[in-house]
């Protein structure tokens, strides 16, 4: 019996000493994955600088131009990115993930004021690929602006002939930097046009909308179509890639 009552005693004292030193709990922290593998600002410079969309396109592919480190469909090179215009002065950067999957990485917006000698040019990178400096505003003069001598006269919206598995004899395969940083600029700035975060994009996020690719070619310049003048920069899925209008958003493209 004595035997018994000093068990018993010892389980106590034991059972105290535990409670008087409960486990540790782990803190876990929770870090924002935005990718930063697209030069916005640096964009905007080729844009400038570039006679048509094809030059544009050219440009952006030249590694020596340091502004894209896209690895979307993960083999350790950068992704070729092809320059769409959906429609009257916007253009469009594309990067195909796949042959049925793609996404937009920037969308450009080109204003020309009422005398055509200056033109606003606007560009909204989407955050998930091109990070924080997302947002790019400035105006330029005629002389300035090589692409507004493209925008200005009738043509043919330029669709590229390239694209997952096909590309130009330029295009040559790149591996990813470790360390890759935009530029940045006066101009710039952080515009978010969702009211959650992008850090954890939801799913209409992601979605950019079904591209109908059998869809002709439309002319362009300043004549009439049937296009959104809109550059909105909401998230939210749509049903046309080709669309720039307020329900146009960033994402995947199927």
């Amino acid at each position: 019996m004595k035997k018994i009552f000093i068990a018993a005693i010892a389980i106590v004292f034991l059972a105290a000493g535990c409670n008087q030193n409960p486990p540790q709990q782990n803190t876990v922290t929770i870090e924002n994955n935005t990718t930063s593998g697209f030069d916005v600002n640096k964009l905007a410079q080729l844009v400038k600088t570039s006679t048509n969309p094809q030059v544009l396109e050219k440009a952006i592919n030249d590694p020596n131009n340091h502004i894209n480190n896209l690895d979307l469909d993960k083999d350790g090179n950068i992704d070729y990115l092809k320059v769409e215009e959906p429609a009257q002065n916007q253009l469009s950067v594309v990067d195909d993930v796949s042959s049925t999957d793609s996404v937009t990485v920037a969308k450009i917006n080109i204003t020309p004021n009422n005398n055509n000698t200056t033109a606003d040019l606007n560009i909204q990178g989407n955050p998930q690929y091109v990070g924080d400096n997302n947002y790019y505003h400035s105006s330029f003069s005629f002389t300035d602006f090589l692409l507004l001598s493209y925008i200005m006269r009738p043509h043919p919206y330029y669709m590229p002939m390239y694209h997952y598995g096909y590309y130009p004899s330029y295009y040559s395969r790149v591996r990813t930097v470790t360390y890759f940083r935009p530029t940045t600029s006066p101009a710039m700035s952080s515009r978010y046009s969702s009211r959650s975060s992008l850090g954890s994009p939801n799913r209409s996020q992601r979605s950019f909308g079904t591209r109908n690719t059998s869809n002709g070619v439309r002319s362009g310049g300043f004549g009439s179509h049937s296009s959104s003048h809109g550059f909105g920069g909401g998230f939210g899925s749509h049903s046309s890639g080709r669309s720039f209008g307020r329900s146009g958003g960033f994402g995947r493209r199927r």
